[in-house]
């Protein structure tokens, strides 16, 4: 019998009812001190168990080439040890963000009730901050004591521009804005001009926006009163909406423009109930006398009536 026979037999009679691929598997498993029958799971779990014991975080008591999907599968596989070993990574995560705020000094910094200038942290002396505290009379300080101010040739390059009326966001670009506050506080003339040159600045804002958003809320108002209506007509609905919309109020019910479209009747209705001489006629709205017969005559309804219809 040859080598090539001999080593045939040999793997014949170690596994003669299994597959190559499970007889494999039942040497690995012995190799690791597991019997066949038992499921597989990490080969070092009591390793990973004593250094979550140990208080290590979860992504060091795992060993080096060690995946997060093999703790999960081990953890299916052992409900007891994984309830065991997810309380200890609980725990230990907890003490890693203590350690981690305590490192950056989070709760000297909470345990403060003065600043570094002996300033109290009270509610109206605190600012808060995305990480921390920070004294309100201290930053008071630093933007009007500390700090240069702007120039004389800075300052009279910001009156003139206020004076043509340069806007604030092109303001920022021309001078330093945390000198121009300084000298705001420092100088009351000065602050006076600045005050002037932002309420002229919200003004022109203003007119700007109601020029701009105005012409569009008329036609937008125009499109949705009735079009048979003539045009003379139609800008005075437009007006009693606006009317109603500056009051917030239209017959007693509370109103806004984007309620204009379900309420036009009621305006087109209040329009001819107080101009009664434009309205087709009716009980509620009579023809006037000195109203013209037609549209496209001068000839006064009052010329027309008869003896008999008084």
């Amino acid at each position: 019998m040859n080598i090539e026979q001999q080593t045939s037999a040999q793997c014949a009679s170690a596994a003669p009812s299994k597959s190559g691929e499970q007889f494999l598997s039942n040497v690995y498993a012995s190799r690791r001190g597991r019997s066949p029958s038992e499921p597989k799971g990490m080969a070092n779990a009591d390793t990973v168990m004593a250094r979550l014991e140990s208080g290590l975080p979860l992504k060091d008591a795992l060993m080096p080439g060690a995946s997060y999907d093999g703790w999960h599968s081990h953890c299916k596989l052992f409900p007891e040890w994984a309830a065991k070993a997810k309380a200890l990574v609980e725990r230990n995560a907890e003490a890693g963000k203590v350690s981690k705020l305590e490192k950056l000094g989070v709760f000297r910094k909470r345990a403060m009730t003065h600043c570094k200038r002996g300033h109290e942290f009270t509610p109206e002396n605190t600012l808060l901050r995305k990480l921390g505290r920070e004294c309100k009379a201290c930053k008071i300080e630093q933007l009007t004591t500390r700090g240069p101010s702007l120039s004389p040739a800075q300052r009279a390059k910001v009156i003139e521009a206020m004076r043509r009326g340069l806007t604030y966001w092109a303001m920022r670009k021309l001078v330093d804005m945390n000198a121009f506050y300084r000298t705001r506080r420092r100088d009351p003339e000065f602050d006076a001009i600045c005050r002037e040159w932002a309420s002229g600045a919200r003004k022109r804002m203003l007119r700007r926006k109601v020029a701009k958003n105005g012409r569009q809320q008329y036609e937008w108002i125009l499109a949705l009163i009735p079009q048979h209506l003539p045009r003379d007509h139609k800008d005075e609905i437009v007006g009693l909406v606006i009317e109603a919309h500056k009051r917030r109020t239209f017959r007693k019910k509370p109103f806004g423009i984007r309620r204009t479209k379900e309420r036009m009747k009621e305006f087109v209705s209040e329009f001819y109930r107080q101009n009664p001489t434009q309205a087709y006629g009716g009980i509620d709205s009579p023809w006037s006398l000195d109203a013209p017969i037609g549209r496209e005559t001068d000839t006064k309804l009052g010329e027309t009536v008869s003896e008999g219809l008084w």
